[in-house]
This record gives structure tokens, sequence and C-alpha cells, in this order.
């Protein structure tokens, strides 16, 4: 692997165990992660099936104290934080004022002075310099990502498997909650969250304790299955349940409502960066739609493919791959709003060839209840 660019890539703390584990490694985000172990058809199965566990020690967390912590989040994020009590998360977006997202994030209230974000690796440094440079309420603002490694345990028996070896019992924990819990014996913060489409848990602790945290959930799961799993997987499993990954579907040019969140913009709150353009396109209508697609003909669409309709480039995918579980090649795009019904038949170019797709409701996958 090497480095990007003369830059020595980061590792998490459980480089060595990946590599024992015979992981493929790959640069994602100025990161050496694992993107699959025994296959990412196999791994994306064992979490829409019994229980996948992956490193997400890449991503980052930003730390925000003070009398007026929560002012600032309320400036800098769509989402309404003023909702959340203690031990509650939200999924929201830190905010350009175009209506953009400068990265989504999920914003954890440990008290109602102090907050801990959860955002994107690639996204860690430039997320932690926008808010402090929009911080003219004086509070703390620390990039603690160095004091945290995190393990996602995702799938149907995530909760029956994590139950052998913590205390307390984390089958009570609801969704978008977390607690202080002791895993394997180590202490760490324990959150109802993922980004899988499944029910699951992230667990975020001390790098140090990362193998032994590692190592333990893999034994306690054995029984049902549970398998290590990689980028790939994670990749896939979020697009067929259709959550947005920054650098496709969000970026600096794409607002809130045109990417379908606008369920995270919280317009009634209050004033917040870019909520005035979102008030705006919610009267005025929006330039793009995120759509759904599958495809008819064979052929698999992959990110940045032309979209044709009606004789003419409309769009380009946005995310793309075959979908291991729905059994169907998928993707999502940005289309004009008044070509973005369901049903329409649209086309994607793939190696010069336009192939048919259609385009289908969001999510693509929804988990039995």
């Amino acid at each position: 692997m090497g480095a990007l660019a003369g830059v020595a890539l980061k590792r998490t703390a459980l480089n060595a165990a990946h590599r024992a584990a015979g992981a493929k490694m790959v640069e994602f985000g100025g990161w050496e992660m694992p993107v699959e172990y025994s296959g990412i058809t196999q791994e994306h199965l064992a979490v829409r099936t019994r229980a996948g566990l992956f490193d997400v020690s890449h991503m980052g967390e930003i730390e925000v104290q003070g009398p007026l912590a929560l002012p600032l989040l309320q400036h800098v994020t769509s989402n309404d934080v003023a909702r959340l009590k203690n031990s509650q998360a939200q999924y929201s977006a830190l905010m350009h004022p175009k209506g953009s997202a400068v990265d989504d994030c999920v914003v954890h209230r440990l008290e109602p002075d102090h907050y801990l974000l959860c955002v994107n690796a690639s996204n860690t440094d430039k997320d932690f310099d926008w808010i402090v440079q929009h911080n003219s309420f004086g509070a703390t603002v620390r990039n603690v990502s160095a004091e945290y490694s995190q393990l996602a345990l995702q799938g149907p028996r995530a909760a029956e498997i994590l139950a052998r070896v913590t205390v307390p019992n984390p089958g009570d924990l609801k969704y978008y909650w977390f607690r202080r819990a002791c895993v394997v014996e180590v202490d760490g913060i324990l959150a109802r969250t993922g980004y899988t489409g499944e029910d699951g848990f992230e667990f975020y602790f001390h790098p140090a304790e990362s193998e032994r945290v590692w190592n333990g959930l893999l034994e306690a799961g054995k029984p049902e299955g549970l398998i290590p799993a990689g980028l790939g997987a994670r990749n896939t499993l979020r697009l067929e349940a259709s959550y947005p990954l920054y650098g496709h579907e969000l970026d600096d040019n794409t607002t809130l409502l045109e990417a379908n969140l606008g369920w995270i913009a919280k317009l009634e709150k209050g004033e917040f960066l870019g909520r005035p353009v979102l008030l705006k396109q919610r009267e005025q209508g929006v330039r793009k739609k995120l759509v759904g697609f599958e495809m008819i003909e064979r052929g698999i669409a992959r990110d940045g493919y032309p979209i044709w309709i009606d004789g003419k480039v409309a769009g380009k995918v946005t995310s793309g791959s075959p979908a291991p579980f729905l059994k169907k090649n998928l993707g999502m795009a940005y289309v004009p709003p008044e070509q973005a019904e369901v049903g329409r038949e649209i086309h994607i170019e793939i190696r010069g060839k336009q192939m048919a797709a259609r385009i289908v409701p969001l999510p693509f996958y929804k988990r039995p209840k």
C-alpha cells in the first residue's frame, strides 16, 4: 500500500489484526482500511441474516462543550439539537450557507452542555475547522478522534451476541440512544446506531483495548456466525438501505432537500447556516432530485456513469453496484425533478452502451420489523 501522494496513510489500532485475518487493505479517506476479508457478498449477507463486525475507528470524533455548546450546534447543524435528551443521538448535517452539507454526522448529547459528534473520516479536519470557524459562542471544540477506537456490530443477531459480553445488557437500549457500558470488560460508550440498514451497535472506547474488544466480540459471536466485514460490504449495505455517502450523494453543491434529507433540516428551529436557501427551495422547488433505480438490462451501473433520459444526458450515477441481498443491480442518481417519477425508464451509459433501467422508490431495502 504505502503512501498517498507522499503522505503516509493513517492506520487504526487493528491494522495488524486485519492483516493477520487476511484482509485485503485499501486506501480510504487517508486511511489504510480493510475492504474485505472473506468476500464482499459473503460479508454483506452475514450482516443481513446474522451479524458482521466492522472496524470503523477511522471515523472522526469531535467534542463540543460549554454553556453555549447548544447554540453553536444549533447554528452549524441542520437537525434540532434542543430536542435531544441526555444519552440520545440524532442523525444530522454540518451545514454550508448554500444549504448543502459540509458533512453528515451523528450528534450525541452526553450532558446539556456536552456533545460528541461522529463525522466522516476524510472530513474530520475540515469539519473541526468549520465548527471552530463558526464558533462565535465561546464553546470548547476539540478533535478527540485519537482518543477513540470504534467498532460497529451490525445485524439481526447483534443484540444477542453483545449481551454475552456486555454489562448492562444492551437489549433494552433504544434505537439512536447510547450509554456507558462495559464490553468484553472494556469501558466505553455503546450506541444503538449504524450505517447498514440493520439493527446494530457502535462501541467507542480507548484504542489501546482494540484487539481485546475485536477478538472478544468475534469469539462471542462464533455460534451465531459473526464474521469480520470490510468497507466493501459497508458500502453495498448502505446502498441497499439508501443511505447517502459524502462525496457521492452529498457534496457542496447539493442541498439537503435535493438529497431527500429534508427530514433532518428542522427549518422551524430558527436560524442556522443554509436555512434561507432551504426555505426558498421549499417554496420554489429543487433543481435536481435524488432517485433510486434498478437495472432492467444486464449491466452494473457504477459511480459516475452518465444517465440518459429522452435521448439526453440528464445526470450521473452517484452510487451504483450489485445489491447482494436483493439480487439486483441498483444505484442512486440525481435527475431533473420533472423527470424523477417512479416507474420512468432511463438509460445508463455503461462502457459506451446505453442500458435500460427504471426509477424505483427509495429505500431499496427496509429491514423487517
